[in-house]
């Protein structure tokens, strides 16, 4: 992750409280991921092997008479059921890499014994070659749990050191199965600045067999103190068009993601740099980690949490604080969706005091790469610093439903625009601005450039910028948050009497809840920001159309973008105080809607030319995997009224419908646009 371009991407406090029944509801959320992975039984078949590194001597493996050496334990070839147990409050010097692997009925378990809470210490050597405290080198079917991980030798020269290293390498099958690790202590790895140093690290090397993980947790663990990174994965097959030229790709096409990754619960702080980095992944999982004191050591670019080259992944209940932001650091933002994602999401996050703001997209950050889909919905972002949102690439990206809050002083922005093309959506969001940012180019030296962006039914209060962006339902009031300036994420609920309250615009693809677990509207107008605190009856509502600006009655196009001739016409209308004008051809009026999968819309509205032998469309387009499209046509004089009817996708979220002038030498003219469900 870098801020710019054209080189490849890099970049004490409790885990956040939950209500039950949002932890019950994230099932049922749009996007979700595939089943996680579930922790496997050990069978009863399988031998225990006791290891404790302060015996005198070394024993045959039983309880009674235990290993005292990591080297007769690296010996030992392991097989299902079995289980390695090592002493609580010993330490074993040098690096544990068991051999064997366990089956799905019953995987090997790597985990502690003895009285006491002590954790069993294996502390990497900093004087050898081994590149982990605990590496696992293609083996499969391991539990590992109630370990402590270190390799800390601050005089030694920093080099390449993981505290646990989990790598496969073309394998037969080309799949590396099910690893659990839970309650793990990793601290103090002295690592170099290269991403291949990690508290913990899945890694697929290897050149000569495609190979992926499937079926991996880690939970409930702590990682503090190490350098670069916290907790990751890495690929060697990650090449893809998208990912343009990034790790010496060129055009090589090799991608093949690991899946079922999780990574939940966990704790994550004082890196020298990334705190959890989810790669190559086909729906992967971050949520309920807590991340903070990030990027502490000049070592790049670096990001709270953040995912690149994935497919649906899903980033969500996090809290992420203090990421800091040195000189040699363009980021210091608490999440990041990177170049080569598809359709990654981020939802019911916590984030503030992060040097470097809330959000970055840098779908254009590796030469020739790029980024689409991105959802950013229903997080709270408050005391971040700098700006909100740095903005360096992604095709199709929806902001929706999120709160800010800037305090007196501050100097952050709510959008930075830098190098690359970004098309998002702002939709429903507080923008509680009490500094004196506003929009404006990346590091204050790209150029903010507002037709890339598109606005509706958001609020702007406090410092209103000359640049603020025109929104046909914009509200300036105060949003009228519980506690203004708080720590918690209670303070930044809506008061009673707020004007955010039921002012929102639909959204299809909203979801089902808030982030206080709060259910939400799928017909009525629901409240602006994270909180849905009003009551709503779906079955009283009319639906919302999702067309912005139907009547063309802003002042300013957007959020509409024009191609060719395009014009607001205050003369020409069928009603209201104008219309849009198109032409000569060929000239289009275009916007992004939102919409529902597999969903049958008929698209309306008035339509004229200026003189015979003119044809005008009004139509639909990029609704469907096939490319296929839907118009009315338009070649009378006067104003008629013509529709079109179209059925989005499986998949589909969004569609552009448009106003073309398509033939002639005229002009066309469209009004009073609606889209509705059939």
């Amino acid at each position: 992750m870098h801020l710019s371009p054209p080189h490849p991407s890099r970049l004490h406090l409790s885990l956040p409280t939950r209500s039950a029944a949002v932890l019950a509801a994230a099932a049922s959320l749009l996007l979700l991921p595939l089943p996680g992975p579930a922790p496997a039984a050990a069978a009863a078949s399988g031998t225990t092997r006791y290891l404790d590194c302060s015996a005198a001597s070394n024993g045959d493996g039983g309880q009674n008479s235990p290993w005292n050496s990591l080297a007769t334990a690296n010996a030992h070839v392991f097989g299902p059921g079995d289980r390695l147990l090592l002493k609580r409050g010993a330490t074993c010097d040098g690096t544990l890499k068991p051999r064997g692997s366990g089956s799905a009925a019953a995987p090997v378990t790597l985990a502690a014994y003895g009285p006491g809470t002590a954790r069993p210490v294996v502390a990497g050597n900093a004087s050898s070659t081994e590149k982990a405290a605990l590496h696992l080198y293609n083996v499969e079917q391991w539990e590992i749990r109630d370990l402590e991980l270190t390799f800390k030798d601050t005089a030694a020269t920093k080099r390449e050191r993981n505290g646990l290293l989990v790598e496969i390498a073309d394998l037969p099958d080309g799949v590396g199965t099910h690893y659990v690790v839970e309650d793990v202590s990793v601290h103090d790895v002295n690592g170099d600045a290269t991403k291949w140093s990690n508290g913990i690290q899945f890694r697929v090397s290897g050149t000569a067999v495609p190979t992926n993980f499937d079926d991996v947790l880690v939970q409930g663990s702590r990682i503090d103190n190490v350098d670069r990174e916290g907790l990751t994965n890495r690929s060697t097959w990650m090449c893809r068009p998208q990912y343009g030229t990034g790790d010496d790709c060129g055009t090589k096409n090799n991608w093949r993601a690991s899946t079922r990754l999780v990574f939940r619960g966990n704790t994550i702080s004082n890196t020298g740099g990334d705190g959890i980095v989810l790669r190559a992944a086909d729906h992967g999982l971050v949520e309920h980690n807590t991340a903070y004191d990030l990027a502490m050591r000049p070592m790049g670019s670096n990001a709270g949490i953040w995912t690149i080259n994935s497919d649906d992944s899903l980033i969500q209940y996090n809290e992420v604080h203090h990421v800091r932001r040195l000189p040699d650091n363009g980021d210091g933002m608490a999440f990041d969706s990177d170049y080569g994602n598809n359709r990654a999401v981020f939802q019911f996050n916590h984030s503030h005091d992060n040097e470097g703001g809330f959000m970055l997209f840098c779908g254009a950050c590796g030469a020739g790469s790029s980024s689409t889909g991105t959802v950013v919905r229903y997080n709270l972002s408050h005391h971040d610093k700098d700006r909100w949102l740095a903005s360096s690439g992604e095709d199709s990206a929806d902001l929706y439903q999120n709160t800010v809050h800037f305090p007196a002083g501050s100097t952050a922005d709510i959008v930075q625009d830098g190098f690359g093309t970004t098309h998002a959506r702002f939709t429903d969001n507080v923008f509680h601005n009490l500094g004196s940012g506003g929009f404006d180019g990346l590091n204050n030296q790209g150029t903010y450039h507002p037709a890339e962006f598109t606005w509706a039914a958001n609020t702007f209060y406090g410092n209103h910028p000359a640049n603020e962006p025109a929104d046909p339902e914009k509200s300036t009031a105060d949003p009228r948050f519980a506690a203004v300036g708080g720590t918690a994420p209670a303070d930044y609920r809506l008061g009673a009497d707020s004007p955010a309250r039921g002012t929102g615009t639909a959204i299809p693809t909203l979801g089902h809840q808030d982030y206080f677990g709060n259910p939400l509207p799928q017909v009525c107008r629901p409240d602006r920001g994270f909180h849905q605190a009003s009551a709503f009856d779906d079955s009283a509502c009319a639906p919302v159309d999702p067309v912005r600006d139907p009547g063309f009655e802003n002042t300013e196009l957007n959020p509409w973008t024009g191609y060719g001739g395009v014009t607001l016409d205050t003369v020409t209308r069928h009603s209201g105080a104008r219309a849009v004008r198109v032409g000569p051809a060929q000239a289009a009026a275009e916007q992004v809607v939102q919409v529902r999968p597999g969903t049958t819309y008929t698209l309306a509205g008035w339509g004229k030319v200026s003189a015979s032998g003119t044809e005008l469309s009004l139509g639909a387009k990029q609704y469907d995997a096939a490319g296929s499209s839907a118009r009315a046509l338009f070649t009378g004089t006067a104003f008629t009224r013509g529709s079109a009817t179209f059925t989005t996708g499986p998949t589909a979220t969004t569609a552009r419908i448009y106003c073309y002038a398509r033939s002639g030498s005229g002009y066309g003219w469209c009004d009073d646009l609606t889209l509705q469900e059939n």
